[in-house]
């Protein structure tokens, strides 16, 4: 009787130390991804979002920049400007922040499941998922490739349930899979990549000798990733436009300068915890493949392209981090047992609590109220310099630095800026300019786009603000902590 009662309190002392670290688990998102919106490309998706409301069609041709104006241009988020464009419209800014949570958490779950199905072992299945979410915090921001992170966890998921059972039938959720995938961010392409390195990894083996298979493990009939890997391909033309994504793709590949000039596409530089932790899942991975005997080209080749992409780009770094996760999830050791822990209705309501009251705690702690949103929002971009420029009427052109091209297309619908976000419409040798320019170059003052521009909303932090004060063409008549506003003086004359 003693011994019932004993091992009673020790399993339900287990079941509540394992809800407790579900709990954790899954707040680690909703820490991280409940901030104010700081992130500037969230901008353009708004304003995108609200120009397809308002014309009810995608746009074909670039309406938002001078340089721009009339030349071809693929809104290839477009669903995701749409869905941001109806929440801002319904909720606001916490509108758009519920979705980087609702987001980050069903990243969570999903590699959460991934890792469980692999290692049998709860608190390392656990800590292991942990990391990779620690890994993931530079990208939980309001961006599409959220959508592309959850996507390819959950391709990466049924390919390796095939693998396991040797059966194919979840993989006819792909094709549909694939198709939304396209219509919200460019970045289906990996996931195009992941199934064509499922479909020929049988014939890479067989040319490298490779070892087949693991132990206990099955193989997905060739013949039907052959079907599923050009279906896939066919249901990412299913977008208003069709072939023409391909051809965005091929020019993000021919472009060199952002990644010296833009952060997001520089490689890692291991100056935060953050990246060292990726640094860690990988070594870590590459540990968990060399101490394995048999281990499949699917998981050599993954963790390789992985890891060229991700230190290649930052932006990028989710690829190797899921890859690397998947991979020592997959290690077993001989003492690994499987400990058994079903996810029953209460369960999922306590785990389910905890997170609504961390989401609850959270959110008063970090005030993630429209008005703290919006005061964010007046802190870290040029809102009051916008707003003098809308109250005077100054018209364009207008030049502008890079990183507020994207806020000032919303903030300021009918001035076309002069530089923003979309790295493939501007082209290297622009973009190029622009960086030295503001950066107080050597030929700054013989920039084509300043000298033509009537009016400058400028980043007191720039060097090119400061000359600009120094500058006769120009003239300041307007000045806060964040920007400087700067009209050209001919303009003024005429008046």
């Amino acid at each position: 009787m003693e011994n019932s009662l004993l091992n009673s309190l020790t399993r339900h002392h287990k079941t509540g130390r394992r809800l407790l670290i579900l709990s954790l688990l899954y707040s680690i998102p909703v820490l991280v991804s409940m901030t104010p919106i700081t992130d500037p490309d969230i901008w353009l998706h708004l304003r995108t979002g609200q120009w397809i409301v308002e014309h009810w069609t995608v746009p074909t041709t670039d309406p938002f920049s001078n340089y721009g104006i009339g030349k071809p241009w693929i809104a290839y988020s477009w669903l995701f400007d749409l869905l941001v464009y109806s929440l801002y419209r319904a909720f606001g800014l916490t509108g758009v922040v519920a979705y980087t949570v609702a987001l980050s958490l069903s990243i969570a779950v999903a590699l959460h499941t991934v890792v469980w199905r692999l290692q049998p072992h709860f608190t390392f299945a656990a800590a292991i998922t942990a990391l990779g979410l620690i890994s993931l915090f530079p990208l939980l921001n309001p961006r599409p490739w959220l959508f592309t992170i959850l996507f390819f966890v959950v391709e990466l998921h049924l390919l390796l349930e095939a693998r396991e059972h040797g059966n194919a039938r979840g993989l006819l959720f792909l094709p549909p899979l694939f198709a939304l995938w396209a219509n919200l961010h460019i970045q289906f392409v990996y996931g195009l990549f992941l199934l064509g390195l499922a479909a020929a990894e049988p014939l890479i083996s067989r040319s490298l000798r490779f070892a087949p298979a693991e132990a206990g493990s099955k193989t997905i009939s060739y013949g039907c990733l052959l079907l599923v890997l050009p279906a896939c391909a066919l249901a990412t033309l299913a977008t208003p436009y069709h072939i023409q994504l391909y051809y965005v793709i091929l020019d993000y590949i021919g472009q060199n300068n952002p990644s010296h000039y833009i952060k997001e596409h520089m490689p890692l530089e291991f100056r935060s915890p953050f990246e060292w932790s990726v640094l860690v899942l990988t070594l870590c991975a590459v540990f968990a493949i060399g101490w394995r005997r048999q281990v499949r080209i699917f998981a050599i080749a993954l963790l390789v392209a992985g890891i060229f992409l991700s230190f290649r780009s930052r932006r990028d770094l989710w690829f190797v981090v899921i890859c690397a996760v998947t991979t020592i999830a997959s290690f077993r050791s001989k003492e690994s047992v499987i400990q058994g822990f079903r996810v029953t209705k209460l369960r999922a309501t306590l785990v389910g609590v905890s997170i609504l009251i961390a989401l609850m705690l959270i959110g008063r702690i970090r005030n993630i109220s429209e008005g703290h949103l919006q005061e964010t929002v007046v802190k870290t971009y040029p809102e009051k310099a916008a707003a003098i420029v809308e109250q005077r009427g100054y018209p364009g052109p207008l030049y502008n630095p890079y990183h507020w091209g994207d806020y000032l297309i919303w903030r300021l619908p009918n001035l076309p800026v002069a530089m923003d976000g979309r790295t493939n419409l501007h082209g290297d040798k622009r973009i190029e300019r622009a960086f030295k320019t503001w950066a107080g170059g050597r030929e700054w003052a013989s920039d084509p786009e300043l000298a033509a521009a009537r009016l400058v909303i400028a980043d007191v932090n720039l060097a090119l603000t400061s000359l600009l004060r120094l500058d006769p063409r120009f003239e300041l008549v307007y000045e806060d902590k964040v920007a400087a506003v700067f009209v050209a003086r001919a303009q003024d004359e005429e008046r």
